[in-house]
């Protein structure tokens, strides 16, 4: 599943199928994701300036 997300240079587009977990930047509104890819072993790491309350809320409406 895709969701529009935004970091610093605007919106981004992330497959929540590829993140492992996420929480909130301690004293920030802001969410660290960390994403997984299986097939390279890749690992990511992202914020975005959705607190994770808001990203839940996406993923319950899709």
């Amino acid at each position: 599943m895709w969701l529009k997300l935004h970091d610093n240079n605007g919106p981004i587009f992330i497959n929540m199928d590829t993140v492992t977990h996420f929480q909130r930047v301690e004293g920030q509104r802001r969410t660290t994701l960390v994403t997984f890819a299986p097939n390279s072993g890749a690992c990511g790491m992202l914020k975005v300036q959705e607190p994770p309350d808001e990203i839940m809320e996406m993923l319950w409406e899709e």
